[in-house]
């Protein structure tokens, strides 16, 4: 395109992603061994169901908070028939294996999930070879993770939403699934891994290289078991949900925050349950640093599959400039950041407790940690948990829609947490802070470690920068704000938003859309999210408001991605359609294509960036191979 600088050359668009996370029916099921109950029938059934799983290692069944119950709402599950066996539910379809060399399970497999047997037995008994209890343990365990997500979030999360191909003008056409599946008995391998193109997780299994607890050499272990594992996997696939640019790998830290959100997410996942905490902390005297199977990470899949004690350490001395740059190996920087920043949190808790239980002298008696103590440390310690992993996850709409870096994810994690807790009474921001120091994850932009200058800016209140379709007083909200919209809903407001946009000449100021591309360029504008939300906050009030995503790619010359030379935005919106908080990125399109490309001829980078014969660069297809539990 030939246009004078300066010039606005490009409107604002909506991605057809946008009106996939729409509400949708329930996919038709398969024909069913156990039928689907009529809504007169859901009377006769519980609010909620219990099932029983593993709370972290199958290595400490049998210890007191080695198994555990997960309460989730009530949904009808039907069961399908061989050959194509499915445990199917609203959002998540289990799948077994057809072929003949699973005939012999199919027949032992009679699964009846909505049995008031079964039901009132908190579902089938933990087992390391039953069937039907790890087609469960995967199920609970994904619901449970999602029902987290969607809380911190405020928000119901689409998943299953799939780029399948590209048009004319560089436009994802996406698709989204039913059901997103989980494959218990994906392959004959120890491993398991996300994948987006067929939105499923499938999970391996294997003989054990090793003894463990509970499993002799050569014995077979199913990473389904693992609660580690599915919380890991599952969260790769519901961070891809609410960031489908983070796999995209424009600078180093990219595919490690994946792998480090994911391993993050999955640790603080168990210290929701509070027996296993009480157990570790009167094991370890109180002492957090001394915690056992909870400072360590998928402990069974790690020495079964002969890697170690554990999977990556928790702790430790790694440094930002001095690890390298594969993504397991950099995201384990992160992963110790914020798990010092945890410890140092929970200990000053834990010190409190110490203290009055021991009239101010802060050292315990010999003997047995008091089980009363024991308890309150272990609600303090879990509460804490909570806190960071909330954290994490709300930080996640303070974030940039596509380049995320590790400095630019404490800048949202504290520009969220300011934004609930103004004055941080407890130091937990700090404790970021200085962790991230500690770990030599420095800004490179001269900013201080302070959260005046770390958090995004704030939006003056009297700032003309409002779009009115986004007032949830014009929204025809189908029941919660956090609620996926009805599709006529979405397209009408997507419709809304752009068109403020385009005729806003204050919008597309502040947005960067007024300078034009060079020629023989072409820039394409897309909304890539429109989300409503509904937060409950930690003073008890819930917080409203909207996120609206942003991505400008500019294609053509030397990149045929459009992610070089790109920029965008993370909009935060109040109830009223005012802007409050916005998450950019630079807008020197120049200086991100260097940064790219020379990232793109490094070691890592050139697993995912090549160049045709024109010296044209493309980004890979699949990603998201590299990113698996190992």
């Amino acid at each position: 395109m030939n246009n004078p600088a300066g010039k606005v050359t490009d409107k604002v668009t909506v991605s057809a992603r946008v009106l996939h996370e729409v509400r949708s029916p329930r996919p038709a099921c398969l024909p069913c061994q156990t039928p689907a109950p009529t809504s007169a029938d859901l009377r006769d059934y519980p609010t909620m169901r219990a099932m029983r799983v593993y709370a972290a290692d199958t290595s400490i069944r049998s210890q007191r908070g080695g198994i555990v119950t997960i309460a989730l709402p009530f949904e009808p599950l039907t069961v399908t028939a061989p050959p194509a066996t499915v445990l199917r539910g609203e959002r998540f379809a289990v799948v077994l294996p057809q072929g003949d060399a699973w005939t012999k399970l199919h027949g032992m497999f009679d699964m009846k999930p909505d049995s008031a047997a079964i039901l009132a037995d908190s579902g089938y008994a933990p087992s390391l070879s039953d069937p039907r209890f790890i087609v469960q343990m995967v199920y609970a365990v994904a619901s449970d993770l999602y029902i987290t997500f969607r809380r911190a979030l405020g928000r119901e999360i689409a998943l299953g939403l799939r780029p399948v191909d590209t048009d004319d003008d560089g436009a994802e056409i996406w698709q989204r699934s039913g059901c997103f599946e989980l494959h218990p008995w994906a392959m004959e391998e120890a491993q398991a891994w996300y994948d987006r193109k067929e939105a499923r997780i499938s999970f391996g299994y294997y003989k054990a290289k090793q003894d463990a607890v509970g499993y002799a050499p050569g014995s077979r272990v199913f990473t389904a078991l693992s609660h580690d594992v599915i919380v890991h996997e599952m969260t790769h696939a519901l961070l891809d949900a609410v960031k489908p640019h983070f796999v995209t790998p424009t600078n180093r830290d990219v595919l490690a925050f994946h792998e480090a959100f994911a391993d993050l997410i999955a640790i603080f996942q168990r210290f929701r349950y509070a027996d296993l905490v009480a157990e570790q902390i009167t094991n370890a005297r109180a002492n957090i640093d001394a915690l056992d199977i909870l400072n360590s990470l998928a402990r069974t899949f790690a020495k079964t599959s002969g890697l170690g004690n554990t999977l990556r350490p928790l702790s430790g001395d790694l440094m930002y400039d001095t690890v390298g740059e594969e993504p397991h190996d950099l995201g384990n920087v992160l992963v110790q950041a914020v798990y010092q920043a945890f410890r140092v949190v929970a200990n000053r808790r834990i010190d409190r407790l110490v203290d009055i239980a021991t009239n101010g002298t802060g050292i315990l008696p010999p003997g047995a940690l008091s089980p009363s103590l024991a308890d309150e440390i272990a609600q303090r310690v879990s509460k804490t948990a909570r806190i960071f992993q909330t954290m994490l996850i709300r930080a996640l709409d303070y974030c940039p829609p596509f380049d995320i870096s590790f400095f630019t994810f404490l800048r949202a994690v504290i520009s969220a947490d300011i934004r609930l807790v103004p004055v941080d009474d407890d130091g937990i921001r700090d404790a970021w802070m200085e962790a991230f120091r500690y770990h030599r994850i420095f800004p490179t932009d001269g900013l201080h470690y302070a959260e005046e200058q770390i958090a995004w800016d704030r939006i003056p209140e009297d700032t003309k920068l409002r779009i009115p379709a986004l007032s949830f007083s014009q929204t025809a909200f189908a029941g919660n704000p956090g609620d996926l919209l009805p599709m006529e809903t979405a397209v009408t407001q997507a419709s809304e938003v752009a068109t403020t946009i385009n005729q806003s000449a204050e919008w597309r100021a502040h947005l960067g859309l007024e300078t034009a591309p060079d020629s023989g360029k072409h820039t394409r504008t897309e909304i890539v999210g429109i989300r409503s939300f509904a937060r409950p906050g930690p003073n008890g009030m819930t917080e409203f408001g909207t996120v609206v995503e942003i991505v400008s790619r500019t294609f053509g010359g030397r990149d045929r991605s459009g992610f070089m030379s790109s920029q965008g935005a993370c909009l935060i919106f109040e109830s009223e359609g005012r802007l409050s908080s916005c998450a950019p990125l630079s807008p020197d399109r120049e200086t991100r294509r260097q940064d790219i490309e020379q990232y793109s001829v490094s070691a890592q980078g050139a697993r995912s960036w090549s160049r045709d014969s024109g010296n044209v660069w493309k980004l890979g297809s699949d990603i998201f191979a590299g990113l698996c539990i190992r």
